[in-house]
């Protein structure tokens, strides 16, 4: 936009001169008489016309600037996603002990129930269902300990995506329970829609083919003259020597003047600026395959996550039908084993059942939510009830 704008430049020169006395006729020169001179010249350039050169250039640099915002708009798209992966990880870890923290306590129950019924002798219970069942207590407990873990150092993720320092042992989540996401899943063709107008990286490209073809107009301007008006101020003083009245008197050192013309400059190595015209031509064409190749990625992509979006959750719903029967299940075998009607076998067998299902469970919610959370990223639009602002 400066470009507009007057150019102006001054240039100053200060110095020592020898004495000069008379005129361009008769005069001499004193060289023993030295002083001081000093000499100013002002130029301004005031560009009028450049057949579009300026106006393209801001187009193009208007339109680099668009494509930098939309680039820092997908990078913070992209750290959202991964804070939602990180946070559904650390809820499904949390879930996930809290499972095996019950199991451990119905494992331990029924093994000191069983302990006790075969040291009088009482029911059916044998040495094998009391080894069973101890060894059920002992990988759960192992499970337990690496669940510890990962609780840990998935917290410590989370904390280091949101720029939160790790000896900062006051934060947590607000969550305790993982549940499925809030999503009233629409057609195919909207989401696409969607990502067409808010993705990030289509934005990008658009930009960035709008600024390619404002730099191509530019380079074309080249062809053209610029028409400007230019004018100064020029000045030297020297008070040892004679100023010259004459206008054909050529003196250096005294002098003032100053005036302004109209102008046009023009270049015409027309085969450098053919050759620059052409370069413009190849970047555009790049920048337009580009966007031809991301816009058919983008569509299959879309279609990839929205699919996965429609297989959790149809996942979800015969995990939630499982997880209610083996709660009964295991609701029953451990009410049989503490009346005293069932064997230590079923314990260990339905406790483990119990544990596969409802982690199968928690693990598609999680896969679920993070389909969800990719979805919105491949939409470049919150696809959830999800509310967050920058």
């Amino acid at each position: 936009k400066a470009g507009r704008l007057p150019k102006a430049t001054f240039t100053s020169i200060n110095g020592i001169v020898n004495g000069a006395t008379g005129n361009a006729v008769t005069g001499r020169t004193d060289n023993t008489d030295l002083g001081p001179f000093s000499k100013g010249e002002l130029e301004v350039v005031q560009p009028l016309y450049t057949f579009g050169l300026l106006s393209s250039e801001i187009r193009a640099a208007s339109h680099g600037v668009e494509a930098r915002r939309a680039a820092t708009q997908g990078a913070r798209e992209a750290t959202i996603a991964n804070v939602k992966e990180l946070y559904y990880n650390l809820l499904l870890s949390r879930q996930i002990k809290a499972l095996l923290d019950e199991v451990q306590e119905n494992f331990a129950r029924a093994l000191e129930t069983a302990e006790k019924r075969l040291a009088v002798s009482e029911g059916t219970i044998t040495q094998q269902d009391l080894l069973k069942l101890r060894i059920g207590l002992s990988s759960v407990r192992r499970e337990v300990y690496t669940l510890e873990r990962a609780v840990a150092v998935t917290r410590g993720a989370l904390m280091r995506q949101l720029g939160i320092a790790l000896d900062n042992s006051t934060f947590d989540i607000a969550e305790t329970s993982l549940e499925p996401v809030e999503l009233q899943l629409q057609p195919l063709t909207y989401y696409l829609q969607q990502a067409g107008v808010h993705r990030a990286d289509i934005m990008q490209l658009e930009a960035g083919l709008a600024a390619r073809q404002a730099r191509l107009a530019a380079a074309r301007s080249a062809y053209y003259p610029t028409i400007f008006i230019a004018g100064g101020l020029r000045y030297a003083t020297a008070p040892n020597r004679d100023t010259q009245k004459s206008p054909f008197a050529n003196d250096e050192f005294n002098f003032f003047n100053g005036g302004a013309a109209l102008g046009l400059r023009w270049q015409l190595d027309m085969w450098m600026t053919s050759a620059k015209v052409e370069e413009r031509l190849a970047e555009l064409s790049q920048v337009e395959t580009q966007k031809h190749h991301a816009t058919s990625g983008i569509a299959l992509d879309l279609q990839r996550r929205y699919l996965e979006v429609q297989e959790t959750q149809q996942k979800i719903e015969a995990a939630q039908t499982a997880r209610k029967a083996v709660r009964a299940l295991l609701a029953t075998t451990l009410a049989n084993f503490e009346l005293g009607i069932g064997e230590g076998k079923e314990v260990f067998e339905n406790l483990g059942l119990y544990t596969r299902i409802v982690s199968d469970y928690y693990t598609v919610v999680r896969d679920y939510n993070i389909a969800a959370a990719k979805l919105t990223q491949a939409t470049g639009q919150e696809v959830t009830t999800l509310s967050y602002q920058r």
